[in-house]
């Protein structure tokens, strides 16, 4: 009878010290996994180094581990996958390249097996504008120089025959001012203003 008893009280022992052991093994695994999963979630994720065709990437994490970036042109598609990080860290860096200028981009990370999307709302980020080609970067485009009309009227044409000109006028100046541009150029007509008023000599 008492063995009976030593049994029975032994059992339950035994059941209650294994119930106790489920229930602290089952809660450490559950605090692991949490713990795991928030260790590997992207803290104080940053876009910086942004150009026209690149941006970077950074952001920590609780423990050593390696991230991948996925970007897109959409929320909703996300096709695009940045250079995975080589080594495990805290802190991580990834930079986009052979991007489009002027751009938005949206992106989430994946660490630890996990994908990290900004609680549904991907990060997101705008690459600069192209720059103006400038010496030395590109061709440049140079306006026509415009030549002022007054200019123009400024300078003769070069006369098709002077000594025609002089010859068939003589010292007759008003009609060489009336042709000139017409075979007469000014030099005409001030050699023929001088041979007028050339004083003479005694």
């Amino acid at each position: 009878m008492e063995n009976k008893k030593l049994i029975k009280t032994a059992s339950i022992i035994v059941g209650v010290i294994l119930s106790i052991l489920v229930v602290i093994v089952g809660f450490n695994l559950i605090q692991n996994v949490f713990t795991s999963a928030s260790d590997v979630e992207p803290r104080d994720v940053l876009v910086t180094e942004k150009t026209e065709n690149s941006a970077k990437i950074t952001w920590t994490t609780g423990q050593e581990t390696e991230g991948v970036v996925q970007y897109g042109l959409s929320p909703t598609s996300l096709n695009s996958v940045g250079q995975p990080e080589t080594q495990k860290s805290s802190t991580h860096s990834v930079t986009l390249t052979l991007l489009s200028p002027a751009t938005t981009y949206y992106f989430q990370i994946l660490a630890g097996g996990k994908t990290f999307d900004n609680g549904g709302v991907p990060w997101t980020f705008s690459t600069l504008e192209k720059k103006d080609s400038v010496a030395g970067q590109g061709p440049v485009l140079l306006s026509p120089t415009v030549v002022p009309t007054s200019v123009l009227q400024a300078t003769p044409a070069p006369s098709v025959a002077p000594q025609v000109c002089a010859e068939a006028s003589g010292t007759n100046c008003e009609a060489i001012k009336s042709k000139l541009g017409k075979g007469c150029d000014t030099q005409d007509y001030f050699k023929c203003v001088r041979k007028l008023t050339a004083t003479p000599t005694p």
